[in-house]
């Protein structure tokens, strides 16, 4: 099946601008949900097509809890198949088109699979993470792989626009409330609970969100006897560059960082769409995009 561009409306672009989230009910069809579902369990275990191991890598096959979530970032390096996806210039392009760039280079994507009774996922905002950067927001397109119900992604409508701090933390298996964080923030702008509007991202598969990078989001505890699948890729401006050193936190973007200047290797945080039509060589080189045309 030829994927079909989305062309996105100005009500959906100004939603997205005033509430921090666009949601698609139709984005990926079937064939191309399959094909990128069926190389995440070859990654955990262990069997990586390109021999490079992923960034961050939580609920291992035989040594964690059978319930225990698991998680992958940084997939795109040990797998063609789910790059072809990550690098799709058309991603990229939306997740552009909406935060008003000229332009995206890839952050990261990353992979949550949570089977019955998994525990929850603290809130957080994908901004947090991206602080070493400037300027420090990314733009998420979250793709449900199988349908998401209770468990799922749970976010603020409009929380993008609070005013508030808070610092990166470990986000499985919170041990108290997984919405304190939250709370915090909150409190911080000075709203009750009660004020806080909860959404859950009931998305079937093969849909999406676009979230805005400060926008508060986590998920709830998987009470179904299903599992959940979901794939995410974060993009950055394509104009980005690293903050000075000792600027920001960068848990896991740092790491490929020049010590010597602040430009973004383009090895490591590829161009993948512009205005003007560029991408990184590498991405070509490297695989084919999912989502171009007569793929």
């Amino acid at each position: 099946m030829t994927y079909q561009p989305v062309k996105l409306s100005d009500n959906q672009i100004a939603q997205f601008q005033a509430q921090g989230f666009l949601i698609l009910e139709k984005f990926l069809d079937s064939e191309i949900v399959d094909r990128i579902d069926s190389r995440l369990d070859p990654l955990f275990a262990t069997q990586l097509e390109t021999g490079n191991y992923p960034d961050e890598w939580h609920g291992r096959p035989n040594l964690n809890l059978p319930n225990a979530t698991r998680q992958m970032s940084g997939l795109w390096r040990c797998d063609r198949t789910i790059a072809s996806l990550s690098l799709s210039a058309e991603i990229a392009r939306l997740n552009a088109t909406l935060g008003g760039w000229t332009g995206g280079r890839l952050a990261t994507d990353s992979c949550w699979i949570k089977p019955p009774d998994a525990p929850e996922v603290l809130f957080h905002r994908n901004n947090t993470s991206v602080s070493c950067i400037d300027p420090a927001t990314v733009i998420t397109c979250w793709i449900s792989l199988s349908h998401a119900s209770a468990g799922a992604l749970e976010f603020v409508p409009g929380s993008h626009l609070w005013p508030c701090h808070d610092r990166f933390q470990f986000l499985h298996a919170p041990a108290g409330d997984y919405r304190q964080p939250l709370w915090d923030a909150a409190q911080e702008v000075g709203l009750e609970r009660s004020q806080v509007q909860l959404q859950t991202a009931e998305i079937p598969t093969g849909g999406c969100i676009f979230m805005q990078g400060d926008l508060w989001h986590g998920s709830g505890k998987n009470i179904t006897d299903q599992t959940r699948r979901s794939f995410s890729i974060s993009i950055l401006p394509a104009t980005s560059q690293f903050q000075p050193l000792g600027v920001g936190e960068g848990y896991i973007y740092s790491r490929y960082r020049s010590m010597e200047n602040n430009v973004m290797d383009e090895s490591f945080f590829p161009i993948l769409w512009t205005q003007g039509g560029d991408r990184s060589s590498l991405v070509k080189a490297y695989c084919e995009d999912a989502l171009s045309l007569g793929a």
